[in-house]
């Protein structure tokens, strides 16, 4: 019985997953195209800032921040009504602090 229950449990995640058109992994690529389109970031800074988007952002927050910082305003429309209030609270704030702290990270390794 527990693991027919463990199996369902699976299968809803993975149908909701699909359902929802969750991408499971994270786009470096565009992350680091927009935000060295965004004007005054070093590429040390975007790289820097990608992996900790990684670490702390879901797939979908994470695809909602490059949404966002490609200035994508239908994609970032449809991600934001799919997101949780605290995925989308995460994703917001992430961006007004990541930058900072990997160009403080990068100044104290001489790298920036």
């Amino acid at each position: 019985m527990k693991i027919n229950s463990i199996l369902l449990i699976a299968i809803t995640i993975v149908s909701a997953s699909a359902f929802a058109g969750v991408k499971l992994k994270y786009d470096i690529e565009g992350f680091m195209s927009a935000c060295l389109a965004s004007g005054d970031l070093s590429r040390p800074v975007c790289e820097c800032t990608a992996k900790k988007a990684t670490q702390e952002l879901s797939p979908a927050g994470f695809d909602f921040l490059v949404a966002t910082l490609k200035k994508d305003k239908e994609r970032s429309l449809a991600l934001r009504r799919k997101l949780e209030q605290s995925e989308l609270l995460t994703a917001g704030m992430f961006m007004s602090r990541g930058p900072d702290i990997c160009a403080r990270e990068l100044e104290q390794q001489g790298k920036k």
